[in-house]
């Protein structure tokens, strides 16, 4: 009873932080529209394991080898700028290539949105990565406790 409780409530709280990415432009690729496509790993975690690093909820989506979808998560993430509250941006040659946004938000959760494109010109990847989290956290705590674990 315990565990169907327990799986009852992920449920649910999975559509509810969901509802927080639809005033992104990037709620339209995380959305669940492409789980089912080769090319993307999608990925949507909730709960205890989450508590270490400030979070609750974490959403990655990343897409191998698809040139339109890849197109879309870019204009998608560069669109979001316009609501980011903190940002940081890494582009070469004017490529965008990494961005991390804190994103504006009136409750007490702040949210962030990070983007990695790992296309090179002398690598053969295609792969382009987007994570939406929540959590009480800040951006500069995120950072430390990722590169901890790395």
């Amino acid at each position: 009873m315990r565990h169907f409780i327990i799986t009852l409530f992920l449920m649910l709280a999975i559509p509810l932080t969901a509802a927080a990415q639809k005033d992104l432009s990037i709620g339209r690729i995380l959305d669940g529209r492409y789980k089912k496509n080769q090319a993307v790993t999608d990925i949507e975690v909730v709960g205890d394991r989450l508590r270490e690093y400030g979070l609750t909820y974490y959403h990655s989506f990343t897409v191998k080898g698809d040139d339109k979808i890849i197109q879309e998560v870019i204009a998608a993430f560069i669109a979001d700028e316009a609501k980011a509250a903190d940002k940081e941006l890494t582009k070469v040659g004017g490529k965008l290539i990494s961005g991390m946004y804190r994103l504006k938000y009136d409750g007490n959760t702040n949210r962030f949105l990070f983007f990695k494109d790992m296309r090179r010109a002398n690598q053969k990847q295609n792969v382009v990565m987007v994570i939406y989290m929540e959590g009480d956290t800040s951006l500069k705590s995120l950072q430390r406790k990722f590169k901890k674990k790395q």
